[in-house]
């Protein structure tokens, strides 16, 4: 009969192969990276690897799930407490303005998590599942922000919220692969578009 495992031990494990994957992908690139390496990282077979995760792509949107859901439940949990829809476009872009693109850290995750975007344009499952987390996490958000500030005359109400929730991420997303170059003024850039992009919200408002 087989040892009964607990579900703390079972998350536990998950943990462990997540971190040692991000610290693998980081190294070697996703696309070199192979489950031998996570296992020599991890120290946990290959086997056992298995019986978590079908394959690498399993294991890296597992990470990016994880890694999205923390980041979410900490943004909506602040923004609860905005007392205005400028006030949550000011907040996130002050989220984004208090990191430190270029520490390690941040730049093993953006590194990732960009070259997994290229390796998913290979795979239209892929592809649908990443654009499905798009639409429903990162669009929403910014699509119901707008539409509240339009709606209680903060912003145009003539203004595509769809494309200006497109605007903020592509602004995000600019400013962040931007950082592989060490002299990039990320936060000097990311504050000039804040204010062009509030300025979009907020001209011919009604």
């Amino acid at each position: 009969m087989p040892p009964i495992v607990s579900e703390e031990y079972k998350e536990k494990k998950k943990k462990e192969i997540l971190q040692s994957a991000l610290a693998c992908f980081a190294k070697k690139g996703y696309e070199v990276a192979t489950i031998d390496d996570i296992v020599a990282q991890s120290g946990i077979s290959k086997g056992a690897i298995y019986n978590y995760f079908k394959s690498k792509d399993e294991i890296y949107l597992e990470l990016m799930t994880a890694d999205t859901d923390d980041t979410m439940e900490v943004l909506k949990n602040n923004l609860l407490t905005c007392k205005s829809s400028l006030e949550k476009i000011k907040y996130l872009f002050k989220e984004y303005s208090s990191i430190n693109p270029f520490e390690k850290v941040n730049i093993d995750k953006a590194i990732v998590h960009y070259e997994f975007r290229l390796h998913s344009s290979r795979d239209e499952e892929l592809v649908e599942i990443m654009k499905k987390r798009r639409e429903h996490i990162f669009l929403e958000l910014i699509t119901s922000i707008i539409k509240e500030g339009q709606e209680s005359g903060e912003f145009d109400s003539s203004l595509d919220r769809y494309v200006y929730a497109n605007m903020f991420w592509s602004i995000i997303d600019g400013v962040t692969i931007q950082t592989v170059y060490k002299s990039y003024p990320y936060h000097s850039v990311l504050s000039e578009l804040q204010t062009m992009f509030i300025g979009k919200l907020l001209s011919g408002k009604n």
